[in-house]
């Protein structure tokens, strides 16, 4: 497998600061690594990562272990910080940056509209929660992109969900999204994933 990200890019108001001393501010550089979405490696580790389905996304996905310890080098690079970027409503972009500091680790879902400050949501450090209720996410998954398909977009898009109690019909729209991303033997990530952000589980 063959793993490249770039070129770098800037996101207007999303900062970060530099060693040693850590009080330089300035805008942070990342990477476009969109090409990743084309692996399975990656969709097993952002299932297994934000979204907690740990064990249940081994099995859902056949991935060498080379291939994935591979993708996770590039994903957690301190040195190039990886971001996958997301079409919203006109011109606004959602960015899923990988944030590598060395002990602070996460990713940071950076929404940048033209003309309002960036904002940023970290899921489980965001002393906010996410605004992103499930008929949101369903609205926006089906916003038209040229690049991304509709189970890239929602999958993408899940972690911004906060708990809440989801339509009976949630676990058949997550089956469909996993079949779009390649995944096999679903209804156990399914299950995990009900658990997770459920509110009625």
């Amino acid at each position: 497998m063959s793993l490249t990200i770039g070129p770098a890019f800037t996101i207007p108001g999303y900062t970060t600061v530099d060693p040693p001393d850590y009080d330089s501010e300035r805008e942070a550089t990342v990477y476009a690594a969109d090409p990743v979405l084309g692996h399975p490696a990656f969709w097993s580790h952002y299932l297994a990562g934000p979204l907690g389905a740990d064990r249940e996304s081994d099995a859902a996905f056949e991935v060498a272990a080379a291939d994935y310890q591979e993708l996770t080098a590039v994903l957690n690079d301190p040195d190039r910080w990886p971001a996958v970027s997301v079409r919203l409503d006109g011109d606004a972009r959602l960015h899923i940056v990988y944030r590598n500091f060395d002990e602070d680790e996460g990713l940071d879902f950076v929404e940048e509209r033209p003309g309002q400050p960036v904002t940023v949501f970290t899921p489980d450090q965001s002393a906010e929660p996410s605004t992103m209720t499930w008929a949101k996410l369903l609205v926006t998954a089906d916003l038209p992109d040229e690049r991304l398909t509709w189970a890239q977009r929602f999958i993408l898009l899940l972690p911004m969900l906060y708990p809440q109690e989801l339509p009976p019909d949630a676990g058949e729209v997550m089956d469909r999204a996993l079949a779009g991303i390649g995944a096999r033997n679903r209804a156990p990530v399914v299950a995990a994933l009900l658990d997770s952000l459920d509110q009625r589980a």
